[in-house]
């Protein structure tokens, strides 16, 4: 942890920074080798890049703040204050520091820089950071004499004018990167249009001379171009009691929307994928999830537990469980939710439910008694949303405690095919 105090959002210049991140951004484009370009899909490199470069607001999580107190000696040597007759460099009487530490995540550069929108003088405050984690606390001191900070209103008036600014300014840079990331959007899509314009010019070019290309024996392997998502992990309480881990909502969609892909890829070459169990399915969904998703980065990721579950773990807890299972018939269905729910026992956990149709030619009969079995767990509470094609979300209650309530969403997908 470094740690160092300063006046804050002083330093640097926030557009000029944002700025600069336009100019990256066209760079890594153009340095994007020519074949892979080519090769890509334009939306796919314009997700990719912007994962790269988005910029991330600060986020002070104040409802974890601590507090310390410490005994300390204060010069007060030259303190209009007082009438000190001494002939020593200093005059030490007893003190307070008060201490107040917040913590926060997102990039420490941002708090050097100035938004757009400023106040006259910016708060004071030291930040320690830990650059492999990316977040850190806001640490704000508070000094005084004993004899002079009264009952503490002061101290406290003076903390809660610190955090104010602090928040103003958090406030203020998050306005500007979010319009920056507008921008930034498409600004990558005028500059990938600008490179597919210049590698067609290219292409003419070589057609008009009629001379081979010669290949690059160096030249790497074609790869998709990876867009790394971040899951965000609470903050432990300030209490004794154990975090639970979580997922963001859009997170949770983005991990359907994979699940969805994969699954609705199975249903158009069936054949292809008829042929495996219920396991081996499952670790198929299993390795295109890590593939979006930075595990190491946050000491989470997706794995298998028991036979059929994916799942992000915490301490062994799950944040979300995905259950892979084979359509035997509706009295399976409500087996398979219990043993969902046994994993997912905290209000804030999601989870899916993913059936595959291997057997059943009637696929338009599965597609009604699924929800209805569902209904019929002593479990349900309500059903929150139905899509076309095979999906359903549901409210259920914890197996564990009836007060928690948790969100599962269900994928019924066709892989039968005629012997």
């Amino acid at each position: 942890m470094a740690s160092r105090e300063r006046h804050l959002f002083s330093d640097n210049d926030l557009s000029a920074v944002l700025e600069k991140n336009l100019n990256r951004a066209q760079t890594y484009i153009d340095s994007i080798s020519r074949t892979q370009f080519i090769n890509s899909d334009v939306n796919e490199i314009i997700e990719h890049v912007f994962s790269k470069f988005e910029g991330l607001p600060l986020i002070l999580h104040e409802d974890h703040k601590t507090l310390k107190m410490d005994e300390i000696k204060i010069d007060v040597q030259y303190d209009p204050r007082r009438a000190v007759f001494s002939s020593s460099d200093r005059c030490l009487i007893a003190g307070i520091s008060v201490v107040v530490s917040i913590p926060f995540e997102g990039d420490e550069a941002l708090w050097k820089c100035r938004p757009s929108l400023q106040k006259m003088n910016a708060p004071c405050a030291y930040i320690c950071t830990n650059t492999v984690e990316n977040k850190g606390q806001v640490k704000i001191v508070e000094e005084g004499p004993l004899d002079t900070v009264g009952d503490g209103t002061e101290l406290k008036r003076a903390i809660d004018k610190t955090i104010e600014d602090i928040k103003f300014y958090i406030d203020q840079i998050k306005d500007d990167i979010d319009t920056h990331n507008k921008r930034l959007r498409s600004h990558i899509q005028q500059c990938c249009s600008n490179r597919k314009k210049r590698l067609g010019k290219y292409a003419e070019i070589a057609k008009v001379l009629n001379i081979p290309l010669k290949r690059d024996a160096n030249a790497p392997d074609l790869t998709s171009l990876p867009i790394k998502r971040k899951l965000v992990k609470p903050l432990p309480s300030p209490s004794n009691k154990s975090p639970e881990p979580g997922i963001r909502e859009e997170d949770y969609n983005h991990i359907l929307s994979v699940i969805r892909h994969e699954g609705r890829t199975f249903e158009t070459t069936p054949k292809t994928f008829a042929k495996h169990d219920e396991e081996e399915l499952r670790d198929i969904i299993l390795a295109h999830l890590n593939g979006h998703y930075e595990g190491q980065a946050t000491g989470e990721s997706f794995r298998k537990s028991g036979k059929t579950d994916i799942r992000i773990e915490d301490q062994s807890r799950s944040a979300f469980v995905a259950e892979c299972k084979v359509w035997r018939g509706e009295s399976e269905i409500n087996k398979a939710f219990e043993q969902l729910l046994g994993y997912l026992t905290w209000r804030d956990c999601k989870g899916a439910l993913i059936i595959f149709n291997l057997h059943n030619a009637r696929f338009s009969e599965l597609q009604t008694k699924l929800p209805e079995a569902i209904k019929n767990s002593p479990l349900f509470i309500k059903k929150i949303l139905e899509y076309n094609g095979g999906e359903w979300r549901f409210q259920l209650r914890s197996l564990e405690d009836e007060e928690h309530i948790v969100t599962i969403h269900v994928f019924l997908f066709n892989l039968y095919v005629k012997e």
